[in-house]
């Protein structure tokens, strides 16, 4: 299934990640940036349909809007040196981040997806702005602040409105983005590490739901699934939720503990909130696939790897 078509957007997109963490000029990440949207854009349209194909342009779009302004901040930066390019700087990675308050381009493009594409646009197309952010990025800047709390408070409340599943995992990715931003607030390495976590306990639900072809919660009481699968879902979302002593509580609990520190005890607080916020819609989840439960008529497409789900289900529960 690997073509050399698709081979030669994964080499694209890895390079233009090492591209970014490795130049010191913001010109050369710029151009890692720009080399990303590109090599993505064939994943996007691996699902052909007109659904797709809008979605596409929107993305390619909004990405085009976004590097603008990141190269006008850049522009800025050389002729005044002051915080508003940074500020600026900071904005247009915010839009190419899909952080909240500017994530409406993201729920749209996420709701046309195929389920792996989804979960690299989730993951792995976070990564150059992530790095970007962190190199730019003050924690007692105003504007980080507001990307850090819009994003907590809007992928938590906005999720327990959603019944479509690619949503519902499309605003928690952006409740998630707030603790990718505080873990690199405070150093590189506590941001890869929640950013890693998060990445390996989103594959199994991704995984799942794309075997059953799930596009709706209400979808979940009728699926036939097998007891272990059963098992890596519910672990898995628990550890999604951040719920002790899976293993998505550990890189929260670390970051927590840095807030403390610091004594960014607001922060603190909106984030064990918006967390609960999080787990209830996890937990609603669960509820709609394994108590509401009635009569079963979607089959799944094909058994998973016992190697994979034993990995993912050790992994779930704490490594």
């Amino acid at each position: 299934w690997l073509t050399p078509s698709l081979l030669l957007m994964v080499l694209s997109i890895t390079s233009s990640i090492f591209l970014v963490l490795s130049s010191p000029s913001l010109f050369i990440s710029w151009v890692g940036l720009e080399l990303n949207t590109l090599a993505f854009l064939p994943i996007l349209l691996s699902k052909k349909n007109k659904l797709t194909s809008e979605s596409s342009i929107k993305y390619f779009l909004t990405q085009t809007l976004a590097s603008v302004i990141v190269i006008g901040g850049g522009l800025i930066l050389l002729v005044l040196q002051t915080e508003l390019s940074i500020t600026v700087i900071l904005f247009g990675l915010a839009i190419k981040l899909g952080a909240a308050p500017f994530h409406s381009w993201l729920v749209t493009v996420a709701e046309s997806l195929a389920w792996i594409p989804l979960f690299t646009l989730l993951t792995v197309q976070k990564l150059n702005p992530l790095f970007m952010i962190w190199s730019f990025s003050q924690i007692n800047s105003n504007f980080f602040h507001f990307i850090v709390f819009s994003s907590l408070l809007v992928g938590s409340l906005m999720g327990l409105a959603q019944t479509s599943t690619r949503a519902l995992i499309t605003f928690s990715s952006i409740s998630h983005v707030g603790w990718f931003l505080t873990g690199m607030a405070f150093s590189l390495e506590t941001g890869l590490l929640y950013f890693l976590i998060y990445s390996v306990v989103l594959l199994a639900p991704v995984l799942l739901l794309k075997s059953t072809n799930v596009s709706h919660v209400n979808q979940l009481p009728l699926i036939q699934i097998k007891l272990q699968n059963q098992c890596i879902l519910f672990f898995s979302l628990l550890s999604l939720g951040g719920l002790p002593p899976f293993l998505g509580f550990l890189p929260k609990w670390v970051i927590l503990q840095l807030s403390m520190t610091f004594s960014f005890y607001l922060l603190a607080l909106i984030m064990i909130l918006t967390s609960l916020f999080t787990l209830y819609f996890y937990l609603r989840l669960m509820f709609s696939a394994f108590i509401f439960g009635g009569v079963k008529i979607i089959q799944e497409k094909r058994p998973f790897a016992s190697f994979l789900l034993n990995f993912l289900l050790g992994l779930s529960l704490g490594g």
